[in-house]
């Protein structure tokens, strides 16, 4: 009997443990922290003010001795569910992750920081499954991970979420259209042909 409590309460705990550690590795990925040369609090002020301004795409640089930085979203409009991708790009050989931040007009839906590859050019790249109609813009922080925690570089892209269209083609009405139409003429026909035959 003693062995079947300690098994459960081992079980208990195995599973608690398991929680608390997902619920705390989803927190630290669904913020935005302090950097050594930007706090959060701009930081978000920065994307609040963009997403307010109606600006399709711009940069704002809180390191200015590095001048290359780009950001594309891909497709620039899509279907509802559809993944969007979003690449980004710099020269800069100190950043060493790209923080990409996706947002509507309720706010940030995801948050995913991910490490860049490549020797001359740095990429990275996001993707993400919208799943309300509008307006999106996807913003990738430009950050140094390593012994400090700074921010080069913001960019962002707008991209539009549309709903799925429903197209009709029009040949089956024309057709439809013409079959009766021939059926009526048909009728009419041989109703005409009845009455000029003598009983």
């Amino acid at each position: 009997m003693n062995l079947q409590k300690m098994l459960l309460a081992l079980l208990v705990a195995g599973l608690v443990v398991s929680v608390f550690s997902a619920v705390a590795v989803k927190a630290e990925e669904d913020t935005i922290s302090d950097y050594d040369n930007v706090k959060a609090e701009q930081v978000i002020n920065d994307i609040n003010n963009t997403v307010g301004s109606g600006d399709v795409e711009g940069e704002i640089k809180y390191d200015q001795h590095y001048t290359t930085y780009r950001l594309t979203a891909s497709p620039q409009s899509v279907i509802i569910g559809n993944l969007v991708s979003a690449t980004a790009e710099t020269d800069n050989s100190r950043f060493t992750h790209v923080t990409f931040i996706w947002v509507n007009l309720n706010g940030i839906q995801k948050v995913e920081t991910v490490s860049v590859s490549g020797d001359n050019w740095k990429t990275a790249q996001s993707t993400y499954q919208p799943d309300k109609l509008g307006k999106w813009v996807v913003f990738a922080l430009f950050v140094n991970a390593n012994s400090c925690k700074w921010l080069y570089a913001m960019r962002w892209n707008c991209f539009k979420v549309t709903r799925i269209t429903q197209q009709i083609p029009d040949f089956p009405v024309v057709g439809t259209a013409g079959a009766m139409t021939t059926m009526l003429l048909g009728l009419g026909l041989l109703l005409n042909r009845k009455r000029q035959k003598p009983i």
